[in-house]
């Protein structure tokens, strides 16, 4: 069985483009995701073993509507921004209709201020 191309499925980085901060601290970028797999070899492809990722409430990890990103000035798979990074950008505080309603991400445990923003 075959790896699956990750691209545009993890980030390179989960560290916010502006300020740094890691964005979801206990999870792998794209690099460590493939060299986790690589490791795992057959046993990950026939789901004999998982590779472990870890989201609390320290992670920002979410999907806005793309108008929202867009205005931002992020391009599709263009990096992480942390919330305050986010807002700063629109010179605004997030509202709950600027997440994509319905989407994985926007269902995770995340830090008090994005679930804030999320009406969570």
């Amino acid at each position: 069985m075959t790896k699956p191309d990750l691209k545009g499925l993890i980030p390179e980085s989960w560290h916010c483009v502006d300020c740094g901060v890691n964005t979801a601290p206990g999870c792998l970028n794209k690099a460590e995701m493939e060299n986790a797999m690589d490791a795992l070899g057959d046993k990950w492809a026939s789901n004999e073993e998982a590779v472990g990722q870890t989201l609390d409430d320290r992670s920002e990890v979410y999907t806005v509507r793309a108008a929202v990103w867009e205005k931002a000035g992020m391009g599709l798979m263009g990096g992480c921004l942390c919330i305050g990074c986010l807002e700063k950008r629109l010179g605004r505080i997030l509202r709950p209709k600027d997440f994509l309603r319905g989407h994985p991400f926007n269902q995770l445990p995340g830090s008090p201020r994005l679930l804030e923003r999320q009406g969570r």
